[in-house]
């Protein structure tokens, strides 16, 4: 049984990513060493709010499996919408409602504008080095 919530996270990892923690960290917005605070055998933290509800928003976990461990991790959930990215992996099977989907967009709205903007400042750097 799963007893916590990073157990639960880990059967993410292992279903969705194949184990992969460095891909789920990325997926989620996380650096390696700060998952390895919440999954590491020496000490393990306990999630904040907000990436609960990132892994929750952003890999369509069910949110009542994730925080105590009822229902299933592979629970459907039937509202209107279009399938999750999520079910890909085979073990997750989630519709999403339009809602999520808008949230999705602006998150991925908001990393595409962040990612313009270091390019912008890497190029600035870049003529700055070129010009010494």
């Amino acid at each position: 049984m799963q007893e916590t919530i990073n157990d639960r996270v880990q059967t993410i990892i292992d279903r969705q990513f194949d184990g992969n923690k460095s891909a789920f960290a990325k997926a989620v917005g996380l650096s390696v060493a700060g998952m390895s605070s919440y999954l590491g055998k020496q000490r393990r933290s306990k999630f904040s709010v907000e990436m609960v509800t990132k892994i929750i928003t952003t890999l369509d976990v069910d949110a009542r499996w994730l925080l105590t461990g009822e229902n299933t991790p592979t629970s459907k959930v039937h509202t209107e919408g279009d399938y999750s990215p999520a079910s890909d992996s085979g073990d997750v099977s989630v519709i999403v409602g339009d809602a999520v989907l808008a949230e999705r967009v602006k998150l991925l709205q908001r990393l595409l504008n962040e990612k313009d903007e270091r390019i912008s400042e890497l190029k600035e750097r870049i003529e700055e080095l070129k010009a010494k």
